[in-house]
């Protein structure tokens, strides 16, 4: 309990300030040195909040144990050991405590349990120094399943930002399912990043559970028009990991087609992937590309830093992001803050607001269309205004409108406590039905 009363751990927990908003932000996916891009869309908006007069907010993002292994073959896994356990980062506390965690998806319906266990102390610790007023995880599962447990242990209402859809596929595992709709029905909100997730939501929940849309953002000071530094014309720019999921190979069967046809387009492609699987994946798509014969119209240009990201999105003519699934599409909406047009396809989140006065909408998985629409969008960039464009973005997604929306979620979710008890450690959510 709180307010100075002893609480389950038998220790008197100090009384909150009745000035003060006190946050657990719980994500796995959030930067440090060894993965600085990671997670950037919970780490910009976290420090914004933490900024705000009377907010006292920690993230605890766990990381997996690794034994001390050589590097080399295993550096994928002995490079978590680099990870410090502790550290301010742009001003926010952050602690990763160690989980236990199987290669792969090996353990994957026991993560929420190992989540909790490697971030109890910690918790607790931080509740002790001052009461907890409200968490906030990132994801159902498990940071939402741990957040369901940690709010029937201290009596602390949560709320979840989702930012993936639910299916079948990834509630296949039954107390993956189970302890994630018991999770999502107990949150006081779940935030969807889009409309698309926000519906998968609603097929597993029904209409009665709190859902609310809040979009992913963009940082207005870093992505901007470059008024001093013309467009190249005919750059074509692709963001993010170079993987089948973010449809790189139609993309690259859409180049071939404006090749042959003699039409303009050189096509950039930013990023690198952290894990072993999206590597291979993205040195397959290399290859791909060398047997299309595309020269130079085709350039794989690996990671880069996010200020360098926003300079090249401010010169590129188009960006495109042709995924097969997409929860939301973040790379668009800072584009868009950047002057620049685009091109995506109807995978989920990009149809949210990719409409004919910002760019174009394309059928998932059809490269004629794709080229069409990327040769269309270069032949009239003219007509696409980079004020507009930019307005129409942050009018949408700058980050301080996302940080108020987290606070609104957090003053309703402290006028009611969760409504359903966390599953126990002996009996799983749903066992007795």
């Amino acid at each position: 309990m709180i307010g100075g009363v002893r609480d389950e751990t038998s220790r008197t927990v100090r009384p909150r300030s009745v000035d003060s908003l006190r946050v657990l932000m719980l994500s796995r996916s959030y930067p440090s040195a060894v993965f600085p891009n990671l997670g950037l869309w919970v780490e910009r908006p976290t420090a914004l909040m933490n900024d705000r007069p009377g907010v006292d907010l920690t993230v605890v993002s766990p990381q997996p144990y690794c034994p001390p292994l050589p590097d080399g073959a295993l550096r994928q896994y002995s490079r978590f050991r680099k990870i410090v356990r502790r550290e301010v980062w742009r001003g926010v506390p952050v602690a990763r405590p160690r989980y236990l965690s199987g290669p792969g998806r090996s353990t994957y319906p026991l993560e929420s349990r190992a989540y909790m266990l490697g971030i109890r102390k910690e918790v607790e610790r931080l509740h002790f120094e001052g009461p907890i007023d409200v968490i906030h995880a990132h994801f159902i599962y498990p940071e939402g399943a741990t957040a369901h447990r940690l709010a029937a242990r201290y009596g602390i209402p949560f709320v979840v930002s989702e930012h993936a859809p639910w299916t079948p596929e990834w509630f296949a595992p039954r107390a993956v399912r189970q302890e994630s709709l018991a999770a999502g029905r107990a949150a006081s909100t779940v935030m969807a990043v889009s409309e698309y997730i926000r519906s998968s939501i609603a097929g597993w929940l029904g209409s009665d559970t709190p859902l609310t849309i809040v979009p992913e953002g963009v940082d207005g000071a870093m992505f901007r028009a470059e008024a001093s530094q013309p467009y190249d014309r005919d750059r074509i720019l692709f963001v993010g990991w170079p993987t089948l999921n973010k449809g790189v190979d139609v993309l690259l069967d859409a180049m071939k087609l404006i090749h042959e046809r003699g039409q303009p387009g050189r096509l950039q492609l930013v990023g690198g992937s952290y894990y072993r699987s999206t590597r291979l994946m993205e040195q397959r798509l290399k290859a791909y590309a060398d047997s299309l014969m595309l020269g130079p119209r085709v350039a794989f240009v690996g990671p880069r830093s996010h200020a360098e990201v926003a300079r090249l999105m401010a010169r590129a003519a188009v960006v495109v992001l042709p995924s097969r699934t997409e929860a939301f599409g973040t790379v668009l909406a800072e584009a868009l803050a950047c002057g620049t047009p685009v091109v995506a396809t109807r995978c989920g989140g990009p149809e949210d607001y990719v409409t004919p006065a910002v760019g174009r909408l394309v059928p998932v998985g059809d490269p004629e269309a794709l080229a069409n629409a990327l040769v269309a969008v270069l032949r009239e960039r003219a007509r696409f205004d980079p004020g507009q464009l930019r307005r129409y973005a942050l009018d949408r997604f700058a980050w301080p409108r996302i940080v108020d929306s987290w606070l609104d979620a957090y003053g309703r979710a402290l006028g009611r406590r969760p409504h359903a008890p966390a599953p126990t450690e002996e009996m799983p959510v749903g066992a007795s039905g």
